[in-house]
């Protein structure tokens, strides 16, 4: 009974190689940098993560001379991480929309203890599997540039 619809396509960016101009004057984060699908629902968390990440980083900066440094910390991490989401967000988006057929039947098996209230150790359901989500949920930011950054500047010198 429904006379209208509306087309909305969802779309999801292509990993780019470099989110850092090589002047390390310029930096995208956000969906310019990381755009995704919503089937796992942190397109946005990842911005949140982004703003976390660079705060925490450029903290550790000691002197101007270490924010080319700290901007490549940045990317590196956040890259590894928003293109991993990017990946599981369009693995649930498959997920979600298996026709009929025995793949569908084949993840609503998987996911019927979960469904009955059972105690379950992996669901097809990205969002209550638990490996998932500590994965995804579970992540901290901040500890994962400090980390990085911590490998960086400890790291012996070559000189």
């Amino acid at each position: 009974m429904i006379d209208k619809t509306l087309k909305w396509p969802l779309m999801s960016g292509a990993p780019l190689p470099r989110w850092v101009s090589p002047s390390a004057r310029l930096l995208i984060m956000g969906d310019s940098a990381h755009a995704m699908v919503p089937y796992m629902s942190q397109g946005a968390a990842m911005a949140v993560e982004d703003g976390a990440a660079l705060g925490q980083v450029l903290n550790l900066v000691q002197n101007s001379g270490q924010i080319p440094l700290a901007l490549e910390v940045f990317e590196q991490v956040r890259m590894k991480r928003c293109y991993q989401m990017q990946e599981a967000s369009l693995l649930n988006g498959k997920l979600w929309h298996f026709p009929d057929g025995p793949e569908q039947r084949a993840r609503d098996r998987d996911m019927k203890p979960e469904v009955e209230g059972k105690h379950f150790l992996s669901s097809a359901n990205q969002w209550s599997d638990p490996v998932t989500q500590w994965w995804a949920y579970g992540y901290d930011a901040e500890a994962e540039v400090v980390k990085v950054w911590k490998e960086r500047t400890s790291a012996p010198s070559l000189l």
